[in-house]
């Protein structure tokens, strides 16, 4: 992982917390949902609510020199505590731990850590829980509604949690003129409409000339949507989400004397 690869990874976050390493990436691996029997086409609704307070998910999207970028995350999205594992394939895995406005970041494998200015740390959580971990209703809400079809429900799983899975089809020419209309002034000064996206969600360019998006998504008791697949002309993220919960976190954060400056030196060590 390149350092200019980790400057692009620290432009954007504001809260997270609790994961556990390599654990999460088997989680996410043996995360793959099987169809089962079928559903009716329509949207759950949640029969057992639960409020997210802490959550841990894994990533995965497009990354800005055209391959992909992945991170397991663990939130206290009350706290602002935040621990990021960036997965490397070659090197150990790099761990970045925040709290307020420390950041600290090591070799996985390593006992010692490096300081680091938190700024907006690995990802963007400015639009809170909301942005990662949806509910279904935040992530298709009924303005938004009103531009999808469902093709395909069925029972399934996300790892061992039962969710029903959904393939959503989104009508992109009514979508973009709605996004459009959101952002041009009115002829008579009153506010546009607002926005159909959920937050976080963005129009790609050249959106104007495809004749179909789908995004699938696996919806459990609580409304939590537990993993979406986004089209590319949405931003192409996978996030799965591998446990939440309403209690706070508290993680061990490492004592003064294993806390080094982060020098030049060190990113080259760091592989940075």
């Amino acid at each position: 992982m390149s350092w200019l690869f980790l400057l692009v990874a620290l432009g954007a976050i504001g809260y997270a917390g609790v994961t556990y390493g390599p654990d999460i990436v088997e989680s996410f691996t043996e995360s793959d949902a099987m169809n089962g029997p079928e559903a009716p086409l329509v949207y759950p609704i949640a029969t057992a609510p639960i409020e997210v307070r802490t959550a841990t998910f894994t990533v995965s999207e497009p990354d800005p020199f055209g391959g992909t970028q992945s991170y397991q995350v663990t939130a206290d999205f009350e706290s602002g505590i935040a621990r990021v594992v960036i997965p490397r394939a070659d090197t150990p895995d790099i761990e970045l731990l925040a709290l307020w406005d420390q950041t600290f970041i090591r070799r996985i494998d390593e006992p010692t850590w490096y300081t680091l200015p938190r700024g907006n740390f690995p990802i963007d959580f400015s639009l809170g829980r909301a942005r990662w971990v949806h509910t279904l209703d935040e992530l298709l809400p009924p303005p938004f509604r009103q531009f999808t079809t469902i093709d395909e429900a069925t029972e399934s799983s996300v790892g061992t949690t039962p969710a029903r899975r959904l393939v959503v089809a989104v009508d992109p020419t009514r979508l973009l003129q709605a996004q459009t209309a959101a952002a041009t002034p009115t002829v008579d000064g009153s506010p546009p409409p607002p926005s159909p996206l959920p937050p976080g969600v963005t129009v790609q360019p050249g959106l104007s000339g495809v004749g179909s998006l789908s995004m699938e998504l696996w919806v459990d008791d609580a409304g939590i949507v537990r993993q979406l697949v986004m089209p590319p002309e949405l931003g192409g993220e996978t996030i799965t989400v591998t446990s939440v919960s309403p209690d706070a976190w508290e993680p061990i954060f490492p004592s003064a004397d294993a806390v080094q400056p982060l020098t030049a030196e060190v990113l080259f060590r760091l592989g940075l």
